[in-house]
């Protein structure tokens, strides 16, 4: 038998086989959807489909609506983290097969596919906002932590005990906007009804309008983003409520891979454009992907400090327990940490508030004055003759100094405080100091006459603090 002769014969046997054995590998597709719905067999079905899955080296298009049949058995078993997962490889193993892809992820709730989560335990992250180039002194913020049990209730366990607790915040000159939700850890989705706003800027601020769109929506899009598959063409479509009430399917592209230098360092980045809203982002390509810098119009963002799942505020105030003084900090997710702190005989009240804040040291004398004008004018505007009224800094108590060898600031203010019909001369002694990473507050509320003595008491401790 000639060469091409024995060619000729397997060619022919190949095409009198081929047919038969799409044919059986349809009859098996056909059989497991009869399991799946008419028999109520999925298990079974379940087997069957990966079976015809796994032909997709002999027949594709019959593999592709296999592994759709999965997505849609795993739902039917309740199972939707499985269902994510078979939609996952869906659009992996089959990505020229669009239609079916976008017809699984319409079944499946939050079924953009999602990579593990790159933060660890918890994560704070800050952004320096720039407008033409020139640095502002604004900052946007986003952290990421785990649900936890609450100290201030028992410890009872949360709801949603496996959510994400996401906070995305918007400092600009006259804007402090925040927005917290909890989230669905696999689908990324919010979860029960703990969605917190806050905005100070009751007429509305103009500055903050690059910012609407994936930076504010119920999904915490750049969470999402950075749990997506990216890759250079990658597009996905993601709900987003900018001045909406209802989401929109908005469109990202990743078109490129660029080097992106920042004061947090050089990143390698996915570039991710939604032309739509003339927004970018460059999400961090390898390790925790972090959000490397974001641009709206003449308005950028860029990453200046990353903060991972260490506290730091046992450490700072280990200071106050060494000298005897008690120390009761709240819990919470974000960049802030309240509470009470000093001595069960000390009398009146006293708090400490820390942030976790990125400050160049060249800046830290200045950001510490203006945080000290902010807070004047903040306790003016909110007086109220019914509880307390005409606050006043005396000029000559504002004093530069330096605790631990990092630079602070303190201050008295005086103020009037009503209690029923009683009006009493009450003082607030301020002491703040602030480093690169961080910033605390220590206040201590007293009577006129008695803030010599607090003062007594307190600056011999603050002075052995060691913030870091």
């Amino acid at each position: 038998m000639t060469t091409k002769y024995m060619a000729a014969a397997a060619m022919a046997v190949l095409l009198f086989l081929s047919p038969a054995h799409a044919q059986s590998t349809a009859d098996l597709l056909q059989k497991g959807i009869h399991a799946q719905e008419t028999l109520g067999d999925v298990d079974g079905a379940i087997q069957i489909f990966r079976q015809v899955a796994a032909s997709a080296s002999s027949n594709k298009l019959l593999a592709a609506q296999a592994q759709y049949q999965l997505v849609v058995c795993m739902l039917q078993k309740g199972d939707r983290s499985a269902a994510n997962q078979e939609l996952q490889l869906l659009a992996r193993n089959f990505p020229e097969d669009a239609d079916l892809v976008g017809k699984a992820r319409k079944l499946v709730p939050g079924g953009t596919e999602t990579l593990p989560e790159p933060w660890g335990e918890s994560e704070v992250a800050q952004l320096n906002i720039k407008r033409d180039g020139q640095s502002t002194g604004e900052y946007l913020v986003y952290s990421v932590d785990h649900n936890h049990p609450d100290p201030r209730q028992g410890y009872r366990q949360p709801d949603f005990p496996q959510a994400l607790v996401l906070r995305w915040e918007l400092n600009t000159k006259t804007t402090n906007r925040s927005l917290l939700i909890e989230a669905d850890r696999d689908t990324m989705q919010p979860v029960g009804k703990r969605h917190k706003m806050e905005s100070n800027d009751d007429l509305g601020d103009p500055t903050a309008i690059p910012f609407k769109g994936p930076a504010i929506d119920n999904e915490e899009s750049v969470f999402l983003m950075r749990r997506l598959p990216l890759a250079v063409g990658y597009k996905t479509k993601l709900p987003v409520t900018a001045e909406q009430v209802v989401p929109s399917q908005l469109e990202l592209t990743v078109t490129s891979i660029e080097p992106v230098q920042t004061p947090a360092g050089k990143f390698n980045c996915y570039k991710i454009s939604f032309a739509a809203i003339g927004q970018t982002f460059w999400i961090g390509a390898e390790a925790s992907r972090p959000l490397v810098k974001f641009q709206s119009g003449n308005v950028e963002a860029e990453l200046v400090k990353v903060w991972g799942a260490e506290d730091g505020t046992e450490s700072a105030l280990a200071f106050l327990p060494a000298a005897g003084w008690f120390v009761n900090m709240d819990p919470g997710p974000g960049p802030v940490r309240t509470g009470s702190f000093g001595l069960p005989e000390m009398g009146g009240y006293a708090n400490v508030w820390m942030r976790k804040i990125y400050t160049p040291s060249a800046e830290i004398a200045a950001t510490l004055r203006e945080a000290l004008d902010d807070y004047i004018r903040q306790r003016q505007r909110d007086a109220d003759p019914s509880d307390f009224y005409d606050v006043k800094v005396r000029p000559e108590s504002i004093q530069p100094r330096l605790i631990g060898g990092k630079q602070a600031l303190s201050c008295i203010l005086d103020y009037m405080d009503r209690q029923g019909n009683r009006t009493d001369k009450k003082s607030e002694y301020l002491v703040w100091i602030r480093t690169e990473s961080t910033f605390v507050k220590f206040s201590i509320h007293t009577d006129r006459n008695g803030v010599g003595v607090k003062r007594w008491q307190f600056d011999p401790v603050v002075a052995t603090a060691k913030i870091p």
